[in-house]
């Protein structure tokens, strides 16, 4: 019978907390509410200038969804190198994880599901972290944002095992696999007519530029002196990617592969220079107090947004083309209001929720 072991490892290096990250998620997020403010659910025809700048450059806000991919992967893979020696590794990683997600996310589908803003049957999917399945399982899957939070969750529910029984080497050797193959796989899907931009396979690829990058900081790899030769290499492979999907056709089938591929590498060449060079440019930028709030309240917002904006445009009405001001307004307090909603769940119920957590948590003999 084959027996995995906790493989003999080094210490890693312990992730302490780097504020600027803070402020990658805050932009992710707002890259997100831009995309289903200014850009889907609006009628087609004639806008002004600065309106149709507005819809263009937040038509690519989805993206925002790949670069919380792989600062997840980067976070919660340094986390779990950081503890994969300890004799509670699992229960306590799948605790902490339970205490992150579940108060807020609970609360947002018991809201909308009571207001009738999605049908049970997405519900139930949302709470059995498939939601990225709906197309497959025959539900409407436009109802909601959870399908990314399902890819995330089923991503976590095997890479934990991996992490714990596999070395350091073997670790890189799976993510560079999956890096390579996933771009594969959806040229395949892509050629056979499928869709690519909601499934586990198709979108872990960014998970594993993250878990790579946190291979590199737990192993002390990463170090302001060293050349960064392979960031800036990864970089440009990303925007030439990214540059030949924006060339195509937005209805093009490939445009959506040749995105999904670019972007992680760029966001993972992002991520790399803010972490290693915490005193440069980009890293201030990303500490910005403003970028960093919002990076606060991303969770929480990441799941409501999308609902003030349906609710918004229930009692406003439609938006009509060519009419600068109202698109404005409705930018500006569906912001709002999703920003005081969930400022509140963060300091009134998540926060609070969190410091439970200790309760749970169970320490190693002689700690």
């Amino acid at each position: 019978m084959l027996q995995l072991n906790v493989v003999a490892i080094p210490p890693a290096k312990h992730l302490k907390h780097i504020r600027a990250l803070d402020g990658i998620r805050g932009l992710a997020y707002l890259l997100v509410f831009g995309h289903h403010c200014f850009s889907t659910g609006l009628p087609s025809g004639l806008w002004p200038p600065f309106d149709r700048v507005l819809i263009g450059f937040f038509s690519y806000g989805y993206l925002g969804v790949d670069l919380f991919f792989v600062l997840s992967g980067f976070l919660i893979t340094s986390l779990l190198l950081q503890d994969r020696a300890g004799e509670h590794y699992y229960w306590n990683f799948y605790v902490k994880r339970a205490f992150r997600i579940l108060p807020a996310f609970l609360a947002v589908i018991a809201i909308v599901r009571y207001m009738g803003m999605v049908d049970t049957r997405y519900a139930v999917i949302s709470l059995l972290f498939v939601a990225n399945l709906a197309l497959v399982l025959h539900v409407d899957g436009s109802q909601g944002p959870f399908w990314s939070l399902s890819v995330e969750e089923q991503f976590y529910l095997l890479w934990p095992f991996v992490v714990r029984n596999c070395s350091t080497k073997l670790l890189r050797r799976i993510l560079f696999a999956t890096i390579l193959i996933e771009p594969i796989l959806r040229v395949l899907m892509v050629f056979g007519g499928h869709s690519i931009s909601y499934y586990t396979f198709t979108r872990c690829d960014g998970l594993a530029w993250g878990a790579l990058l946190a291979l590199q900081y737990t192993s002390n790899s990463l170090d302001e002196e060293r050349p960064r030769w392979g960031e800036i290499a990864a970089a440009l492979v990303g925007v030439a990617l990214f540059t030949a999907a924006t060339m195509l056709n937005a209805n093009n089938r490939w445009r959506t592969s040749l995105t999904l591929t670019g972007c992680p590498l760029m966001f993972a060449s992002l991520l790399s220079l803010v972490i290693e060079r915490q005193y440069s440019v980009a890293s201030k930028l990303f500490r910005l107090r403003m970028l960093c709030f919002f990076g606060d309240i991303s969770y929480a917002s990441y799941l409501v947004h999308i609902y003030v904006i349906r609710a918004y445009d229930r009692i406003e009405g439609p938006l009509h083309s060519g009419f600068t001001a109202p698109f404005l307004i409705r930018a500006c307090v569906c912001l709002a209001i999703t920003t005081a909603i969930c400022s509140a769940s963060l300091y009134l119920f998540e926060r609070p929720v969190m410091t439970t957590r200790r309760r749970f948590l169970r320490k190693s003999l002689g700690r």
